[in-house]
């Protein structure tokens, strides 16, 4: 029996939406080279404070009106989504336009924190927040594209970004010799450009009279949801912080080259996922049938996360010191760990939508709660005693309890086998295949390539040798792998 057509279409949506995602964050890989030869690795940790910065603003402001908006407009017909939209749309303006005061309010504390020299970075952070702002604004407009399929548009506006993005820090950076204000400024410059358009076709396509009722409305829904977004960035950022505290900038900057490289997994599996699911189950609900593709799609996202792992376990460290300096080598054994927090991660995106379904959204907020004291508790003294060594630890421990909490508390309102027993045979056979060929390593040198690749190759070998896998998922494969290339074409 092949895959169902549901996942199939999902794998089709995941792979377009993916494309988008990935050219935007992808920016971010590409100018490593630039950060690590044309940064001081001082200069490095202090853009790792201001990207902390910009996720945790992007996600707060916007974590709590994605899903109730998707939520209300599933719920309502062609002349209501209009005014849904637009209300949300102007609800969001104010409400990031009052953050963004507060934060500019206290400039100089936040310029001390992040490390910014108030003589060598005078009123950088202005420029960091009105991107911010910005940014926010274009991420509405792309979230938009995404519920309304259309994948065109959404490629078309990521891809300009991340071409714009990438010239203009080269340009500034490498080429005027303007150090951290480059990055900064050109972020700020597309930030702007992006605001523009998006404000010029949401006001075309969306424009209806503003309703405060319906973003009250959706806001008093999203609340816990912003409680349970909130979660997302102290679990992701918050170890840059504690670091900050304990550790000098340039061990932050060597310490964040690597997570980014970790954020691979995140990149190219649980976002484009993301990016198809949860439309996916807020359109089409949580009946039985449907839980039982969910179930289908959690398997076959953790066999790709397992084996992505794998990959990044056997081959990260010459893919760093490739296309960056050998100072940041050092902190390379962090790499799979952060992969195996944001595998992890991704198992929340089909428990969290059945909560928010059954007007739950009360036990996400518990759910956060718990992420959060538990992350913040544990980053502090686990980093004051063993600096990455502790955060790392931290970043994995953390998203293992969070997930749990959001699994243990939708299984109180929808009870689900997510066929563990073959989760935890894949994770036993993942890190057999890990450690043995690190032992082989240590036993043969001057093969390591050679057992590296060996050693990738086995997995789905010993997944069909240990029937986890079977006929019906390598028939599901060469189906998906035909509608790929079928959408590529």
């Amino acid at each position: 029996m092949a895959l169902r057509p549901s996942i199939i279409k999902l794998g089709k949506n995941s792979l377009i939406f993916g494309v988008g995602n990935i050219s935007t964050k992808f920016a971010t890989f590409f100018l490593i080279p630039v950060y690590t030869k044309y940064l001081s690795l001082n200069e490095v940790g202090t853009l790792a404070l201001i990207e902390l910065l910009e996720s945790f603003l992007s996600l707060l402001v916007l974590s709590g009106l994605i899903q109730p908006l998707w939520k209300r407009l599933g719920s309502s017909n062609e002349e209501e989504k209009s005014k849904i939209i637009f209300s949300a749309w102007i609800g969001l303006l104010i409400s990031v336009s009052i953050i963004s005061i507060i934060i500019i309010s206290y400039t100089t504390e936040m310029e001390a924190f992040l490390g910014l020299n108030a003589t060598t970075y005078d009123r950088l952070l202005n420029i960091v927040i009105f991107g911010i702002f910005c940014q926010v604004n274009g991420q509405f407009l792309l979230n938009q594209f995404q519920y309304d399929n259309k994948s065109i548009y959404y490629i078309f506006f990521s891809l300009i970004q991340l071409l714009l993005v990438l010239a203009l820090s080269i340009y500034l950076t490498v080429f005027n010799g303007m150090g951290l204000h480059g990055i900064v400024y050109a972020k700020a410059i597309v930030s702007a450009l992006t605001f523009i358009y998006s404000t010029v076709y949401i006001v075309k396509n969306y424009v209806s009279f503003p309703s405060l009722m319906i973003f009250k409305q959706l806001i008093s829904f999203g609340f816990p949801i912003i409680l349970f977004g909130l979660a997302t960035p102290v679990l992701t950022l918050s170890d840059r912080f504690f670091l900050n505290l304990f550790v000098p900038l340039s061990v932050i900057g060597i310490y964040s080259i690597n997570y980014k490289f970790g954020m691979l997994i995140n990149m190219f599996l649980v976002v484009p996922l993301q990016r198809g699911l949860i439309p996916m189950i807020y359109k089409e609900g949580i009946k039985d049938e449907m839980m039982l593709i969910y179930k289908d799609i959690l398997f076959y996202y953790f066999i790709a996360g397992c084996f992505s792992i794998i990959g990044i376990t056997f081959f990260i460290r010459p893919v760093i010191s490739f296309i960056s300096s050998p100072d940041y080598l050092e902190a390379a054994y962090v790499v799979p760990f952060v992969a195996s927090a944001y595998l992890i991660s991704g198992f929340r995106l089909f428990f969290m939508p059945i909560i928010a379904l059954k007007d739950r959204t009360d036990l996400l907020g518990k759910a956060a709660i718990i992420g959060i004291t538990v992350c913040l508790g544990l980053n502090y003294f686990f980093i004051k005693e063993f600096g990455i060594n502790g955060a790392v630890a931290v970043t994995v421990l953390s998203y293992l309890i969070f997930t749990f909490s959001v699994y243990y508390l939708s299984n109180k309102i929808s009870l689900m086998d997510w066929d563990w027993l073959r989760i935890v045979k894949v994770t036993l056979l993942t890190i057999f295949i890990i450690s043995g060929v690190h032992v082989a390593k240590n036993q043969w040198d001057g093969l390591e390539w050679l057992l590296s690749i060996l050693g990738f190759a086995s997995f789905p070998v010993v997944l069909l040798a240990f029937r986890i896998i079977g006929e019906r998922e390598i028939n599901g494969v060469k189906i998906v792998l035909k509608k790929i290339i079928k959408v590529s074409k």
